[in-house]
């Protein structure tokens, strides 16, 4: 059952591309803060005492004192009148009002006059940093400057105050220089203040001069106009003779229209009736009907229609004498209705005539009345024209005095408000404080300070070393190396509550400790992707001596053994030779022997722990380490796998030799074992890129004796095993 050197089967190791996505190595915090525990509290405690003493220097040499002067911002007064202020600011306005005062507080020319104060030349803060040696004179610029970039401003939110804030070196310094400062706020306040309401004073003198000017002219106006006209009366126009009979010729002239109109409509329908269009009413067939010669007929008609009746009675319906008096009857009707038509038309044309001689009598009237409103309508409209021209004069003259009494009340107001202490929208409230304990430094501040400081520094320094360090230190550092398939990891006996005394055959010695179940399932994970794959010998290797082949091979085997495999374990290490010391087996004959030819395979194999097949690597002077790439390996490897399920070879580390390189073009699979905190990220990637150009397959690698596993999730992990393994045998092992 040959299976080896079948390039491409699946699973097997290809050469990472140019193309593929390179993967970042990353850095756990929690790890790297756990494994650093200690450090970070010594560190802490070391911050803590960097911030006391750094507390009582400052204290000593550098000690600060601050204190404010509290403005506030008033909505101000609208009338002169006014005992306060009518209405409120919004927070909005508030805080734009006091933005622009406190830019204003820090203007050059304000500090410059605080700053030019006897009381501020004559604190320690000018004397000791901005007094010029050589000419004994304050350097007023300089402090200037100082004050421009220290001095604070700010608002005090959800109130209607701002503050100005100073700190000095010395407390009557503080007090002194802030209360200067708003002085000299104050006083420009004021200034600029006046400048307004004088600057508004002058408009307004200026307007009220014009205003007098324009109503004298209005008056003149007024007199030349009255006399031009010969207006004798300011009586108003609308209730002039003339205005009275020119109403009462329009309500005549709209009577006599309305008149006009209705015999124009009874005119039209009489006319309508006459063309057909229209039928008489019920009037006109009643007049038409009150005539004599119908009224003659209609007696005649109801003489008939009473014989017809009695004859009806007498007479059936058909008879001679039925039927001869209803033709008299129809012949009577129809003479009525000639008659009655003929009535109709002759009223209807008597009707016409007279409607006619009354809409030519009524529109003669309209006429002579609109020639008399249209003489007297133009002798009111001139009546009217001049009383309106007169009115605007008077109108635009009552105008003006109007703005002319309105820009004297003003001038009257700003003369009173020019007097009010409250007319300011800014209003200082007291003076400077004088501070009495130090504001830097402060013990709560700084000595926070201190341990952000060191612990920060020391805590930089510890991810700088992580970040540096190439070296795998666990499975995320295993898992970013390109062309690695991570297998799993076998935690540090250290890390094991069951502190097994020796990795080496643990599944056999310790079978319910952490250690011994996490080689469990990292070996039914590599046999069972031996079988998967068809493979049945497997070469196992180290990078750096030390990385634990030897331990992960004895649990391996003793695992697959107990699973029911057979399983041989092949020690090919022919330089440091431990399997079969650890597999319990004696020293004697072995692979060097059957290399050399001096012994056949039955002649060596030996029982080892767990029942494991072991061919030990021989005696030291058989052991030549050119045979191992031999035909002669090549047939031993073929005869193993004929004989057993699986088989496990030992070699020397990678690194140290490349013994393991020739033998995994020989055998169907190859494993690589990495101990943790020894080899670098480089190393392994070469090394699996080495074994990936062998013949056989590497499987993957294994992490041995990684310590505190990310964030203490593997350490959580442990404690779940331990706590879940039976617990009759840790007990035997502890009595």
């Amino acid at each position: 059952m040959n299976t080896h050197n079948r390039p491409g089967r699946p699973g097997a190791y290809a050469p990472r591309s140019h193309n593929s996505p390179t993967r970042r190595a990353t850095v756990d915090p929690v790890r790297v803060l756990r494994q650093h525990v200690v450090g970070i509290l010594g560190s802490i405690i070391i911050g803590a005492g960097v911030g006391v003493g750094g507390f009582f220097l400052l204290n000593l040499v550098y000690p600060l004192y601050s204190s404010e002067v509290l403005f506030e911002v008033k909505p101000g007064i609208s009338e002169s009148t006014e005992i306060g202020t009518a209405t409120s600011l919004s927070d909005q306005e508030v805080e734009r009002m006091a933005r622009t005062q406190t830019e204003l507080i820090r203007q050059r020319d304000i500090l410059n006059r605080a700053v030019n104060t006897p009381d501020v030349r004559d604190t320690d803060w000018i004397r000791i940093w901005y007094m010029d040696p050589e000419t004994n004179t304050p350097r007023i610029e300089l402090a200037v400057d100082e004050l421009e970039e220290d001095l604070r401003t700010p608002v005090l939110r959800g109130t209607n105050l701002f503050a100005i804030r100073w700190s000095a070196h010395h407390p009557h310094d503080v007090t002194r220089v802030l209360d200067a400062v708003a002085r000299a706020f104050m006083s420009t306040r004021r200034e600029l203040d006046n400048a307004i309401f004088d600057q508004n004073e002058s408009l307004f003198e200026t307007q009220a001069n014009r205003l007098r000017e324009q109503i004298d002219a209005f008056n003149d106006e007024i007199q030349a106009f009255i006399r031009a006209q010969g207006i004798t009366t300011l009586d108003d126009p609308r209730f002039s003779q003339a205005a009275i009979e020119v109403e009462n010729l329009a309500k005549s002239l709209t009577e006599a229209s309305q008149q006009v109109a209705s015999v124009q409509s009874s005119y039209m329908q009489t006319a309508a009736k006459l063309e057909g269009t229209m039928k008489p009413s019920s009037e006109d067939i009643l007049e038409a009907e009150n005539d004599a010669a119908l009224v003659q007929q209609l007696q005649r008609l109801e003489v008939l229609k009473s014989e017809e009746r009695s004859v009806r009675e007498q007479f059936n319906e058909g008879t001679p004498q039925v039927r001869n008096i209803e033709r008299r009857v129809r012949s009577v009707e129809q003479q009525i209705k000639q008659k009655t038509d003929e009535v109709l038309r002759r009223n209807l044309n008597a009707r016409l005539r007279t409607l006619d001689s009354e809409r030519e009598r009524m529109q003669g009237v309209i006429d002579g009345l609109e020639e008399e409103l249209t003489s007297k309508d133009a002798a009111l409209r001139d009546l009217t024209a001049h009383s309106a021209y007169y009115e605007s004069l008077q109108q635009q003259r009552d105008n003006l005095e109007e703005q002319r009494n309105a820009t004297q009340k003003l001038l009257r107001e700003i003369s009173l408000m020019k007097l009010r202490s409250d007319a300011s929208r800014v209003t200082q409230y007291g003076t400077a404080d004088l501070p009495r304990e130090p504001s830097f430094p402060r013990l709560e501040y700084v000595v926070p300070a201190g341990v952000v400081l060191v612990t920060g520094l020391f805590v930089g320094i510890v991810f700088l070393r992580e970040v540096s360090n190439k070296k795998i230190r666990s499975m995320s550092d295993l898992a970013i190396v390109p062309g690695v398939r991570p297998l799993g990891g076998v935690p540090d006996i250290d890390d094991d509550p069951r502190e097994p005394e020796e990795a080496e055959c643990v599944v056999l010695d310790e079978p319910n400790s952490v250690t011994a179940e996490s080689l469990r399932q990292i070996g039914r994970r590599i046999l069972r992707s031996m079988q998967d794959q068809g493979h049945q010998s497997l070469v196992l290797t180290g990078g750096l001596p030390g990385a634990g082949t030897t331990t992960l091979i004895s649990n391996i085997a003793i695992g697959g053994q107990a699973a029911g495999h057979s399983v041989c374990v092949l020690d090919a290490n022919f330089r440091r030779s431990r399997l079969g010391e650890v597999l319990g087996v004696d020293a004697g004959p072995g692979l060097g022997e059957v290399l050399g030819g001096s012994a056949t395979v039955d002649d060596v194999v030996v029982k080892g722990r767990g029942d494991v097949d072991v061919i030990q690597a021989g005696e030291p002077a058989q052991r030549v380490i050119e045979r191992l790439t031999g035909e002669a390996m090549g047939a031993l490897l073929a005869t193993l796998r004929d004989r057993w399920d699986y088989v496990l070879i030992d070699t020397a580390p990678s690194v140290a030799a490349g013994d393991a390189i020739d033998l995994a073009s020989r055998a169907d699979a190859s494993l690589l074992v990495i101990q943790a905190g020894r080899e670098e990220r480089g190393l392994v990637a070469r090394l699996a890129g080495q074994f990936a150009e062998a013949r056989g397959e590497l499987l993957g690698v294994v992490l041995n004796r990684p310590r505190q596993a990310v964030g203490g999730y593997f350490r959580r992990n442990y404690e779940v095993m331990s706590s879940y393994a039976p617990e009759d045998e840790h007990e035997d092992d502890e009595d």
